[in-house]
């Protein structure tokens, strides 16, 4: 992916500090490492920790790469970044936000980490339109997002598609299956996130991962008055705190 051809503030970012490597993955919506970077500076700002936001494949280019990219590919991915930090850092967590969070939840099974956290990671997504995917797939290949209306809300700070490939619900249903299977060999301490008004994903996800995962030290917190999106969440001082303080003490 050459550097001209990422949208203007989509990512990566990189932020140099301590041992300490926390790796943040984005969410699957058609936004970019944009929604995380407020958390990531923050993080750094205030614990000095190293920080990575790396721009998931097919993310901050056009949608037809995202189309055309593989749950393989993500997978991938995140394991290389993963064994990058550690040549940089002494210990290392990863946080994700939604689809981040699934490939979180697969990373912690295969990868010996400090810790993870997960904001909003779906078991399932509420509603029927992802249901209707096998019989639009045939008719359209896009459906359009108002990315104005984002960037509106989000005071500018949302960067991302303005149509997102519809082929992206299956492959994330893929990712739900893949996360659901690695539950039992997820050890690492572990800190989980969901918003209470969450309209996008199953009310009873965080309660379903919190009980099937193998981890001793785990601890799951409700954001009472937050949605599902991350840039501008309503709870984010306490969603700051909780991530500090679990970094600098993993339960």
């Amino acid at each position: 992916m050459s550097e001209s051809s990422v949208m203007k503030g989509a990512g990566p970012f990189y932020f140099e500090g301590n041992k300490i490597g926390v790796i943040l993955l984005h969410g699957g919506g058609g936004g970019t490492a944009a929604d995380l970077k407020p958390l990531a500076e923050d993080l750094h700002n205030r614990g000095g920790y190293t920080i990575r936001v790396p721009l998931l494949p097919g993310y901050g280019t056009t949608p037809k790469n995202l189309r055309s990219t593989s749950v393989e590919e993500w997978i991938t991915f995140v394991g290389e970044e993963i064994s990058s930090l550690k040549e940089k850092c002494d210990t290392l967590f990863v946080g994700g936000h939604s689809m981040g969070a699934l490939l979180t939840l697969i990373s912690a099974s295969k990868y010996d980490l400090k810790g993870i956290f997960t904001i909003s990671a779906p078991t399932g997504l509420q509603g029927f339109i992802h249901k209707l995917v096998p019989i639009f797939k045939y008719f359209i290949k896009y459906y359009s997002v108002d990315s104005e209306e984002f960037k509106q809300e989000t005071n500018g700070r949302w960067v991302g598609y303005d149509k997102i490939p519809i082929n992206i619900a299956p492959k994330i249903k893929t990712l739900i299956t893949m996360m659901k299977d690695s539950l039992g060999d997820v050890k690492t301490p572990i800190l989980l996130f969901q918003g209470r008004l969450d309209s996008v994903i199953k009310k009873e996800s965080m309660e379903t991962i919190y009980n099937q995962i193998n981890s001793k030290n785990k601890k799951s917190i409700f954001l009472e008055h937050s949605d599902h999106p991350i840039l501008g969440i309503p709870d984010y001082g306490l969603l700051i705190s909780e991530i500090m303080a679990f970094i600098n003490n993993p339960i």
